[in-house]
């Protein structure tokens, strides 16, 4: 038996890592994040185009997806430059690709790899409502830039490792709650190994304005 599934605790994980309560954290965690996306884009769509040329939305001091973005691709977004629109709405497709993926009722989570053979096949649609991903990619966007904002987030505003966690809410005990043949693992909280599996860096490249490496919970002995 190999050293990832000697983790398991519950019996239940895919491939001896992927926990259901954490594929849970992650599926909620890419719900809330292409939504909150999507609801600015039907904002911005929503106001006449009189009033978008003078007042744009300036996604990148609303939506803090936008920070798990390396500089050179978050500069190209924004109401200053010409493409910026576009970039973001590509960026967001990868969220909905996801999304998608995540309808298939897998039980896996995709990887970085799954991700980007997904972009690369619709980047060559003929489907207008597609061509942002093609904007985004062509502009240094990588599907490994989401997929890093969904887990990282999950992390930090889903679980009591992180600093954005409600207590009250006590989501990693009650998400599930009702459930049958779920019970608590190892591995529910062990993002550090979620990571490796996806494809992702060690550490999260996302540097939001409020963030500072020492105001982040270190690592647990879970996720070593």
């Amino acid at each position: 038996m190999s050293e990832t599934k000697q983790t398991c605790t519950c019996g239940q994980c895919f491939e001896g890592w992927l926990s259901p309560r954490m594929k849970e954290l992650l599926d909620y965690s890419t719900e809330l994040r292409y939504g909150l996306a999507k609801s600015l884009l039907h904002t911005q769509d929503g106001v006449g185009e009189d009033v978008t040329s003078v007042l744009p939305i300036d996604y990148t001091h609303i939506d803090n997806s936008v920070y798990y973005l390396p500089l050179e691709v978050r500069h190209k977004i924004g109401p200053s430059t010409q493409s910026g629109d576009a970039v973001y709405r590509g960026y967001i497709a990868v969220f909905e690709a996801i999304k998608d993926l995540l309808s298939e009722e897998r039980k896996d989570f995709p990887t970085v790899a799954t991700v980007s053979a997904k972009l690369a096949e619709l980047r060559d649609s003929e489907d207008a409502s597609l061509k942002p991903i093609a904007v985004f990619l062509d502009n240094g966007g990588k599907a490994e830039y989401a997929l890093d904002c969904i887990v990282d987030r999950a992390r930090e505003e889903l679980t009591p490792l992180g600093r954005l966690y409600d207590a009250e809410t006590q989501y990693i005990d009650a998400v599930l709650d009702g459930e049958e043949n779920h019970e608590k693992c190892a591995n529910d909280l062990d993002f550090g190994l979620v990571r490796e599996k996806l494809g992702l860096s060690v550490e999260s490249l996302g540097a939001l304005p409020d963030d500072d490496e020492d105001s982040r919970d270190p690592v647990s002995d879970d996720e070593e």
